[in-house]
């Protein structure tokens, strides 16, 4: 089983799209808001290897793992191929 993470700030336009198109698509996910934590949001971005917000997860629940989906025009385009809806 899995679900997606969005980290990013409330106020961000494309952290917002990526909300919407989640919730569109009926796919499950949490939103981070991190308005409040540069040094979080830094460390994300140097964990993840990322320079902009939204930063987009595939967070596996069974083993833990990760992947790193990229921001908004990522988890876009990786919907649009249908990369969602393959079973992991």
């Amino acid at each position: 089983m899995y679900y997606y993470q969005i980290i990013g700030y409330a106020s961000c336009g494309f952290c917002q799209r990526a909300n919407s198109l989640l919730l569109q698509e009926k796919i499950p996910f949490v939103a981070s808001w991190i308005e409040n934590s540069p040094d979080l949001l830094a460390w994300f971005k140097t964990n993840y290897g990322m320079e902009t917000v939204p930063i987009v997860l595939k967070m596996h629940t069974e083993g833990a793992g990760f992947e790193v989906i990229g921001g908004f025009t990522d988890l876009k385009q990786y919907i649009d191929k249908g990369l969602h809806q393959k079973s992991d």
